[in-house]
């Protein structure tokens, strides 16, 4: 017998729940079908719709359903672009478009040069086929360091174009230095020598034509007589009795005289030697103009070592710090780049020699008048022609016995040379014994002062094994970039006393030093500020400027009962005092007897 099917309780409500229309499955199929893009345009009527939409809310016009095809077609005719037009209708920011100015005459070719006279081979010109800074980056890449690809071909570019405007013979990338507000491109350069000799006679002129300093009267000056005039007419008032006068006039001590001579300064070394061998050429950025840093002289380089101050990127900014700087950021950013220089520029051992690195007869005698005659350390080399690169696994040696220095030390002075503050007087040996048998004290202190201690430094191509460490830290980081393919690795050396200066050598081949950085020292401490110098002593301490204490009533009475006269002895009746006049004259008898 076959029997209904009656449905369980609640399943026939769930039928006719499914079979109600969902709203919300029906909106995303609509939306959906909005969306689908047209095979011809690639556009949708979703996102159309959208955009009419938008600009009829934005403007709000009147009866816009009279003209709402036209703001239709306005919509797709700004969204087609014909295939013959080229331009791009875009934003474009002020700061890449004023960017771009700068950019296009750097990718545009140089002018022809001007016709001369002058022999092609006197015309030279800096070699720009050493600066490629796109294979420099190729290697900085390996090493981790480097600048943006674009930055360095702009860079290249840019000092193309300096060659062409200042007397170079040489030019190099040497690095770049950030700074708070903008940064700073560094190349060092190296003039001809037309222009050193040049430089160094018009600064020779400059001196001779400054007035000789004036030397510091041993009168007093205008403000010292008004104050003696002053203490002197206090000291008569006090001599006088009466008011405002006592009767033990107290004298005044003098005026203090300063006795403090400051030592002379030393001169700055001429340009093309010491610290200012190399000339530096500085801009914010690729497409700016370059600009000259000056000659540094040796107050400079003290006082750069004392303090510790970031740099702005506005070449004119003052430095205010104690000790006080002599200059603006330009001078302290020309010291820092020196101190960098000496400190951090490397090279492999045996790529410079001193002499012509031929091993001839010739290379000895340059050898010796180079070595001057009082034995100071030579100061020039050259390519060793002879060359032979070490092995990698030498140049990754920890203790840094394959690298040597060939950056001049800078001494304490500031200068690469020592400069003597008192010359011996060259002089016989006759007449320096007649002079110290007729002014022997005057002599022994003249000899005093000229017994000063040169300062030395580490001489030219020194290992870096001999550098000092810094409170534990060691100067000099090797590693190298692959430790697989040892082939082709490279070595990088990194200076922790300088962060930011980096050496890379290509088996020995192939080296470059290059910095990046804030142009800072490491400080294994927090930087503290000197202290200021103790003040000095103006009078000698006495009872004449020394605060007493005033006494009390009983003390004044009794200084004033013993001060009193002492009373006359009371004679008895009858005799009479002798005079003292005659027992006074009857003593001198005696003694003269």
């Amino acid at each position: 017998m076959i029997q209904e099917y009656e449905p369980e309780p609640g399943e026939g409500d769930a039928q006719a729940i499914s079979d109600l229309p969902s709203y919300e499955h029906e909106f995303l199929n609509a939306k959906a079908f909005l969306q689908m893009a047209s095979t011809n345009t690639g556009d949708n009527l979703y996102d159309h719709l959208t955009e009419v939409l938008n600009k009829i809310l934005a403007e709000r016009p009147e009866n816009i359903i009279d003209f709402f095809e036209e703001y239709s077609r306005k919509i797709k005719e700004r969204r087609f672009k014909p295939m013959t037009d080229h331009l791009e209708d875009i934003y474009v920011p002020p700061g890449r478009y004023k960017l771009a100015n700068k950019m296009m005459p750097l990718l545009r070719p140089l002018p022809p040069s001007e016709p001369s006279t002058v022999d092609p081979e006197d015309l030279e010109m800096a070699d720009m086929s050493k600066n490629d800074l796109l294979e420099l980056l190729y290697y900085f890449e390996h090493c981790g360091v480097g600048l943006p690809r674009s930055e360095m071909f702009f860079i290249m570019l840019s000092m193309r174009k300096l060659i062409h405007t200042e007397p170079i013979s040489a030019i190099r990338f040497w690095g770049k230095i950030f700074g708070t507000l903008k940064d700073y491109i560094v190349v060092e350069c190296e003039l001809k020598e037309e222009e050193y000799i040049k430089r160094n006679e018009t600064y020779q002129l400059q001196q001779e034509q400054q007035p000789p300093p004036a030397e510091t009267p041993k009168e007093i000056l205008p403000s010292d007589n008004e104050m003696a005039v002053a203490l002197s007419n206090i000291a008569k008032q006090q001599q006088m009795p009466g008011e405002g006068g006592g009767k033990f006039p107290r004298p005044l001590p003098p005026v203090p005289v300063i006795q403090h001579e400051e030592l002379p300064e030393p001169p700055p070394e001429p340009a093309g030697v010491g610290v200012n061998k190399k000339v530096y050429y500085i801009c914010n950025g690729p497409g700016y103009p370059w600009i000259q840093l000056p000659d540094i002289t040796p107050k400079q380089v003290r006082v750069a070592r004392q303090i510790y101050k970031s740099f702005t990127g506005n070449l004119d900014e003052a430095i205010c710090t104690y000790p006080e700087f002599p200059g603006t950021e330009k001078e302290y950013l020309r010291s820092q780049i020196g101190r960098i220089s000496a400190g951090t520029h490397i090279s492999p051992l045996g790529y410079y020699t001193f002499g012509g690195g031929m091993g001839g007869e010739d290379d000895e005698e340059d050898e010796e008048a180079e070595e001057g005659a009082g034995g100071e350390s030579k100061t020039s080399f050259s390519v060793n022609p002879k060359y032979e690169p070490p092995q990698l696994k030498d140049l990754l040696d920890g203790s840094m016995s394959f690298w040597v220095h060939h950056g001049q030390y800078i001494l304490p002075q500031g200068r690469t040379s020592w400069w003597n503050p008192n010359p011996m007087p060259e002089v016989g040996d006759e007449e320096m014994d007649e002079e110290m048998g007729e002014e022997e004290e005057d002599q022994g202190d003249k000899a005093k002062i000229e017994r000063v201690e040169p300062e030395t430094g580490p001489p030219l191509l020194t290992p870096l094994s001999e550098d000092a460490t810094m409170e534990g830290i060691p100067p000099w980081s090797v590693r190298s970039t692959s430790n697989i393919m040892e082939n082709f690795a490279i070595a990088v050396v990194r200076s922790n006393l300088w962060p930011g200066a980096y050496c890379f050598s290509t088996q020995g081949k192939n080296f470059q030093n290059v910095y990046l950085g804030f142009g800072l020292k490491c400080l294994p401490q927090n930087y503290s500020l000197l202290p200021l110098p103790p003040v000095q002593q103006e009078y000698p301490p006495g009872p004449e400027i020394m605060e007493m204490m005033d006494p009390t009533g009983a003390e004044e009475e009794q200084w004033r009962i013993d001060h009193l006269p002492k009373p006359k002895p009371v004679l008895p009746e009858g005799e009479e005092a002798e005079p003292e006049e005659a027992e006074e004259e009857e003593e001198e008898d005696e003694d003269e007897d």
